[in-house]
């Protein structure tokens, strides 16, 4: 049984499918990583569909107080997730921070972008809603994903 999990539809779940991480010195099994089935993608797609509107409706200040707490999280973590970086990855330990701090920065650049509303119809029947999803993925050892 793995120590990780998917996040579906706001509950943490083991998946359907697992993959072993390898340290890629010693090729020694570091952990085994959950995968989800097809039906587990398409839970997790539908939920995100589905809490989009609710997303869409959060006030801009709000959703950049909770990215920013994202990398807060991670900064927080540096070394943790550093040190985990380096054991999957194999890079050295001072190229796995700088790039968990670059995780960081993103989110703190995300958290920083305005997000312009986009006058399609300019009238008292016209309703104002958002055009598109904005998603943004980190370094894949993260499996970190963000929709804005």
């Amino acid at each position: 049984m793995s120590d990780y999990n998917l996040l579906i539809d706001g509950k943490m779940v083991p998946g359907d499918l697992q993959m072993p991480v390898l340290n890629p010195a010693t090729e020694e099994v570091l952990v085994q990583c959950p995968r989800a089935s097809k039906s587990q993608l398409d839970s997790a797609v539908a939920a995100a569909k589905a809490a989009f509107p609710a997303w869409a409706a959060t006030p801009i200040a709000e959703r950049r107080k909770l990215v920013t707490k994202m990398a807060e999280a991670i900064e927080a973590n540096t070394n943790e997730l550093a040190r985990i970086l380096t054991s999957e990855q194999g890079k050295p330990l001072a190229d796995a921070t700088g790039e968990v701090m670059g995780m960081a920065a993103f989110f703190r650049y995300l958290s920083s972008l305005d997000l312009p509303m986009k006058v399609i119809e300019d009238s008292a029947t016209a309703a104002s809603k958002p055009t598109a999803v904005r998603s943004a993925s980190s370094a894949p050892s993260f499996r970190g994903t963000i929709r804005c």
